[in-house]
This record gives C-alpha cells, structure tokens and sequence, in this order.
C-alpha cells in the first residue's frame, strides 16, 4: 500500500517537473546568450529601398488604428493602459505637416526602443531586422567600416579598441578615446547603433570624427577613411621559448581558431603560456566557457544570478584540458570587458595564472539575444555575474595582480610594457609568490602583488607594481 502511494507521488511530480524542463530547454534554444557590452562601429550595408518604384497603397503610412481591446494588456503586475500611446499616434498622423516622412514600421520600432531605454541599462536594446543582422555580422568577424569597437563607459561614447591594421589604427584612434562627434553632430544622447550609422559607409568615403583623450587639453580631430575589415579573433607567435597568444574577441569563429593554434604551439613545447586579453570586449558565452575548458578541469568559471531560475547558477568546464598544466600569464587592460573578465576572474581566484596589466572594464551582466517577428531582437539584461569565489566586478572591474600602466611615451615609442613585463615574470620566483596566495574573496579591494620588492630587472619604462 505504501508502495502505491509512493509511486502514484513520484508519477505526481514527473507531471510538475517535465513542463518546467520542457519549458527551459525551448526558452534557451529561442535565445543567445552574449556577454559583449560593445558593438562594433563597422557593418555591412543593409539593402536600400528602391525610391525610384512607384508608391504603393502599402507603402504609405496607415492611419487604421488596432480595435478598443488591444488598448490595455494584461502584464504580470499590473494593467497597461495604452490610451495615451494610441492618442499619440493618431494626432501625430493627423497633424503631422510631413505626412510622407511617417512608417508605420519605423513608428512602432520607434516606440518600442522608448520603451525599452526606460529601463536605463545600456545593454538592454531593442534591435531593428538591419541593426540585428549587423549585430550578428560583428559577432562573426568579417566587418565593413572604420575598424574600431565602441561601447559606453561613464555615459559616454568610448572606443574599445581600433582593430589591428584597421583605418581607424592607422588614423590614431586609441582604446579610451571619448567620441565627442561624429560629422559635426554630438554623440551626446546617441546609442551605439546611431553611432555605427553615422561611422559606417561605402568602401573608401571618409568620415570625420572628435575625440577627447586624457591627456590632451584639446579636442582631436580625425579623418578616417572606412574600409573593408577582415578580423581574426586568434593571433599567436612565439617569444623565445614562451608562447604569446592574443584573443581579441570571444566570436563565433574563436574556438576553431583557438584550437588551431593551440594544436601548433603544444608543438613548440613552450615554458610557458601568455594570453592577451587587453582590448577584448567579451563574446560569447558558450566561446569563454569552451576555451576554459583548456585551462581548467571540470571548476565553476562564472557564477550567475538572475531574476529567473534558469538564468541563476555555476557554469563547470569541461574536463581533460589540453592547457591544464602550463604556466599561465593573463595580459588585461580597460579594454578587457565582459566574456573575458570571465576568465580573468577565474584565472585569479583559482590561482591558476597571473593577470599583469590595468585595471578591465568592468561589465557583470549578461544579456540574452531574443528573436523576435520579422527578424528584430531583444537583447535584454537577465542575470549579473559573479567570479568563482562570488566577487562582484559590474562597474568595478578587476584589478591585476600586477599593475603595469601604458604611458603616452610608451604609445608614441610604440613600446609594451605590459607584455615586456609578463615575459620578465614568466617563471620567476615573483610569479610562485603570487600563485601560492590566498585566493581573492568578496570585499577585496587590493591586487594580488605578493612581493614587496622591484621587479627582477630594471629599465622597464611605464611599469607601476601596486604594493
């Protein structure tokens, strides 16, 4: 009798549980996950409408209004009324002098991007058919423009990073340059897919564009001409018997290119491993946790915390890593956002490598692309992220074990000191001091620098060790 019982609750809470499982494989197939608090300033043209057809019935603007029963909504805390919205839109298209220059479409996209800046995340955005298939033209690295990344840090329009080789690289665009205005019309208010249509352009066309840079009183005009941009997200080479391996974005080719060089340098034997994070403004997800696989066996890289249960919780890498053994140093600087303060911050709490560098950008929450009809998105904000050891880092960033800062001089001379000083660590006994450490916890404000003397050699320009 008890047996019955028994199987007849445990039939009961298959029925409960098997939709709540149905329900979050469907919502995580039905989205992406993207950690990149950027958007690269270059795309492809989007197809232009020919303005020379005929006006159709179903081009011009339609004054129709829906019926009285859509104008409220049933939302989970409370009705919507969307009288005023409707009022709106009708005086507008009954007063409006240029009745040719109103969409329908446009309006709607118009009003739902209001809607969705009310919630002041600057990762949270309604994305347009053209704005969605640039974004996914970014994340796949083949881009068309000036060659640079921008995002916001403090409110205002900053670049990330000038692409190698890009125009944008050759004209003297620099990570941290303030975008103060683009053709003589202020960044100010501006959102990053309003700034990528004003920079972006045909093959060979200039664009003028005023930045602010610390250190110079002086606003600096610049005079790009844009470009067809070929990205590779992987680029590695060898520094004497240490292996030097640059990540430059966590896109959707990195881990085949990541694979293909870790395949050719596992040949070389190397003493030890650099990998360059600087300037890399995330990716992602399931790039970062694949390539944490190579380093770590089987830990927990990132911890989230959402509003929803499926958005909460560790992500555990993959065991028998091709890279669990070499000696591992991080290069990290304020261009090192999101996807790749991931892995700085679980290379930091398991001790598994040093991070040499600045101090990174600071971006803690994750964003899921979610399609919508007609080929739009929303990329909306659904959990922050927190270290292995659970170190909050949104607006924070993560501080380096060793501080080493890039002056202008070094900028000019066109010298690394950053790297010149992981190649001086790489191995030494400063290095063993700083991994046999306690781990970094919650509330640690300090960096990881265990030696309390100089570095081992002299004559490296720019470096700052923060004691």
């Amino acid at each position: 009798m008890r047996m019955d019982t028994y199987q007849r609750n445990v039939r009961r809470l298959w029925w409960v549980v098997l939709p709540l499982l149905g329900f979050g494989v469907g919502w995580h197939a039905a989205t992406r996950t993207v950690l990149s608090p950027h958007v690269t300033a270059e795309v492809q043209e989007a197809p232009t409408p020919d303005t020379t057809a005929p006006t159709t019935e179903e081009t011009k603007p339609q004054r129709n209004l829906p019926s009285l029963t859509s104008l409220t909504r049933r939302d989970t805390h409370r009705e919507v009324d969307m009288s005023l919205f409707w009022e709106a839109w009708e005086l507008l298209s009954d007063t409006y002098l240029r009745e040719q220059n109103l969409d329908n479409t446009e309006q709607v996209y118009g009003a739902i991007k209001g809607m969705v800046k009310s919630a002041e995340d600057p990762y949270t955005v309604f994305m347009t058919p053209e704005e969605n298939e640039e974004f996914e033209i970014a994340l796949g690295g083949d881009l068309e423009g000036i060659g640079a990344e921008i995002g916001f840090k403090n409110n205002m329009l900053t670049v990330v990073r000038p692409l190698k080789g890009s125009p944008a690289e050759a004209a003297g665009l620099r990570p941290g340059d303030v975008i103060a205005m683009i053709e003589e019309e202020s960044t100010q208010g501006m959102s990053i897919y309003d700034a990528v249509r004003h920079i972006r352009g045909a093959k060979g066309t200039p664009v003028h564009i005023t930045v602010l840079r610390e250190g110079s009183e002086d606003p600096i005009e610049l005079e790009i001409v844009r470009d067809t941009i070929i990205q590779h997200s992987v680029e590695w080479e060898m520094k004497g018997d240490i292996a030097y391996l640059a990540v430059s974005q966590f896109s959707t080719e990195v881990t085949r290119e990541f694979q293909e060089a870790v395949n050719q340098i596992i040949l070389q034997n190397p003493a030890g491993l650099i990998l360059d994070l600087r300037n890399n403004n995330g990716g992602l997800l399931d790039a970062v946790m694949t390539i944490s696989g190579k380093f770590f066996d089987q830990k927990t890289i990132v911890n989230t915390r959402g509003r929803k249960l499926l958005d909460s919780g560790g992500l555990i890498s993959s065991p028998n890593g091709s890279l669990l053994e070499i000696p591992l140093i991080v290069l990290v600087n304020g261009g090192t956002a999101s996807a790749s303060e991931i892995f700085a911050g679980a290379v930091q709490d398991y001790r598994r490598g040093v991070l040499v560098g600045e101090q990174t950008f600071g971006k803690g929450t994750v964003q899921h692309v979610i399609p919508m009809t007609g080929g739009a998105s929303l990329k909306v904000t659904v959990a922050e992220w927190l270290t292995p050891n659970e170190r909050e880092i949104n607006e924070k960033g993560i501080t380096p074990d060793i501080v080493v800062s890039l002056t202008e001089e070094d900028w000019v001379e066109d010298r690394d000191p950053i790297l010149d000083r992981a190649l001086e660590l790489m191995n030494r006994e400063q290095m063993q001091e700083i991994l046999a450490l306690p781990a970094p916890m919650p509330g640690d404000d300090t960096t990881a620098e265990a030696a309390t003397d100089e570095p081992e050699s002299a004559g490296v320009e720019g470096v700052e060790v923060q004691k």
